[in-house]
């Protein structure tokens, strides 16, 4: 979901966490991508207080949905480790 940044208009970017990436695999990914920041490629870091209060509810659902997605993805994965023994 792409998000403007509300000083110059340009798209913005979640800032994810490369190491939760390295260490966690796509749940990690997912995980740091949740909890990380926006960026600008103009601006650089851009808090969300400065977001209309329209876009801080969707990323904040989106947020909701990466964190249990992550959940999902980490249960799938040991399911499927329980049955293969």
């Amino acid at each position: 979901m792409a998000y403007n940044c509300p000083r110059c208009g340009a798209p913005v970017k979640r800032k994810g966490s490369t190491i939760a990436g390295a260490t966690g695999g796509l749940a990690g990914a997912l995980l740091g991508s949740a909890f990380g920041g926006f960026e600008c490629e103009n601006c650089g870091k851009i808090p969300r207080k400065e977001f209309p209060p329209e876009a801080r509810q969707k990323m904040m659902l989106s947020s909701v949905l990466m964190i249990v997605g992550a959940i999902a993805l980490f249960v799938v994965v040991v399911i499927i480790i329980a049955l293969m023994q």
